[in-house]
C-alpha cells in the first residue's frame, strides 16, 4: 500500500509508488515528482554554486572562506528570475576585464558601492549575452534534431589543380601553321 508523500521541490502531493525516491546520507527517504525534476534541481544547485564560486574567486579575488556580500546574492537572485545561472556566469566571464579594471581604477568606500557598480556593468551586458546564449542553444537543438554533423559540413575538400603552361597563341596553331 502506497503512502502519501510530498515533492521536495514543487510541493505536489503524490504517493510512494509514483514518485521518485532518493535516500540521503542519514538514511531518510526524500521524494520528488520525477527523476528528471530531481536531476534538474541538482543541476540548478550546481550551476548556482559554480557561479558564486567564480564570482568570489575569479572576479572579487576573495580567499577561501570569505563571505560573499549579501547584496550580491540578492542581485544575482533578481537576475535569476529571468536568466539562467549559466547565462549570468557567461556574462561575468565576458565582463571580467572591465570589472577588474574598474575595481582597480575607482576608489570604492564600501563593498555595497563596489557590488552595485559591478552589477550595473553585468546588467548592461546581460541581454547581449542572453541573445548569444539563446542562439547557441537553438543551434545545438537544430543540430541534434537534424542529425547533421557540423564537422563534415565545415570540412573543405581540397582538389589538386594542375596548371598547364600558357603558351599564348601557340596553343591554337597547328604544326602546319608554324
Amino acid at each position: 500500500m502506497a503512502r502519501r508523500v510530498t515533492c521536495r521541490i514543487c510541493k505536489k502531493k503524490g504517493d510512494t509508488d509514483t514518485f521518485f525516491r532518493v535516500t540521503d546520507d542519514k538514511g531518510k527517504n526524500k521524494y520528488y515528482c520525477s527523476q528528471k525534476e530531481y536531476d534538474n534541481y541538482n543541476k540548478e544547485i550546481e550551476n548556482r554554486y559554480n557561479l558564486m564560486k567564480y564570482i568570489a574567486e575569479d572576479i572579487l579575488d576573495y580567499q577561501d572562506g570569505q563571505i560573499v556580500p549579501p547584496v550580491l546574492v540578492k542581485r544575482i537572485s533578481e537576475l535569476r528570475r529571468f536568466y539562467e545561472y549559466e547565462v549570468i556566469k557567461k556574462c561575468f566571464e565576458i565582463c571580467k576585464e572591465d570589472i577588474q579594471y574598474w575595481m582597480g581604477a575607482k576608489n570604492f568606500t564600501n563593498e555595497y558601492g563596489m557590488i552595485s557598480y559591478i552589477m550595473k556593468i553585468v546588467e548592461g551586458n546581460m541581454n547581449d549575452t542572453y541573445n548569444k546564449w539563446k542562439f547557441q542553444q537553438n543551434q545545438q537543438q537544430r543540430q541534434e534534431v537534424s542529425g547533421v554533423d557540423v564537422e563534415i559540413i565545415n570540412e573543405v575538400p581540397t582538389k589538386n589543380i594542375t596548371v598547364k603552361a600558357d603558351n599564348g597563341i601557340l596553343d591554337f596553331l597547328d604544326e602546319d601553321d608554324l
